[in-house]
């Protein structure tokens, strides 16, 4: 009888798994580095040539738009990459011919957390943030809430990825933070 009752439960809970158990882990889709994308706005100095120095926004597709060097596709790329590209731009324009150059995040895209937090929604991307602050900015789990791993969909490269994550996970800039209701 024993034995009947538990067939009779598992076959009733096989159908209540949150999908979260087939996911990969978060480090094996994860970046090394913060790269820009569209949304994000950044500060750049160049220290011989002033009217270069200021703030800009990547637009839409992916490019920024400078004095002197015009557009320059900057999606995609990591900060020093950038900070290369511009020097470059700089000698082959003939501007100057050692430019020093500093590429620095002002505002980079939000992170969106949705499930079983008390405060889901859209919250500012902060430098070295877990999974655990993330959670925390959004009021904390519910009480139904399966703590401890979470799933997260990531943009690497142009593919959009996702990941079982523990609390510990760093989130990336852009991330989907979904946090699973738990059965029992």
């Amino acid at each position: 009888m024993a034995a009947l009752t538990a067939a009779i439960c598992l076959a009733a809970t096989g159908g209540c798994t949150t999908g979260i158990e087939d996911l990969p882990p978060l480090e094996n889709v994860g970046v090394a580095e913060i790269r820009l994308a569209p949304g994000d706005r950044i500060a750049i100095a160049v220290q011989e040539v002033e009217p270069m120095s200021g703030e800009y926004i990547v637009d839409e597709t992916g490019v920024i738009s400078l004095p002197l060097i015009n557009q320059l596709r900057v999606s995609g790329q990591s900060y020093v990459e950038v900070q290369n590209a511009i020097a470059a731009q700089l000698i082959a324009a003939d501007v100057v011919k050692a430019p020093n150059v500093t590429v620095q995040p002002l505002e980079l895209r939000p992170i969106y957390i949705l499930g079983e937090v008390r405060q889901p929604g859209e919250y500012a991307f902060r430098q070295g943030m877990t999974v655990f602050a993330a959670v925390s900015m959004a009021g904390g789990y519910t009480y139904r809430a399966k703590t401890g791993e979470v799933a997260v969909t990531r943009m690497v490269g142009d593919r959009s990825m996702t990941a079982v994550a523990s609390e510990d996970s760093v989130v990336m800039p852009g991330d989907r933070i979904r946090v699973y209701e738990r059965w029992f």
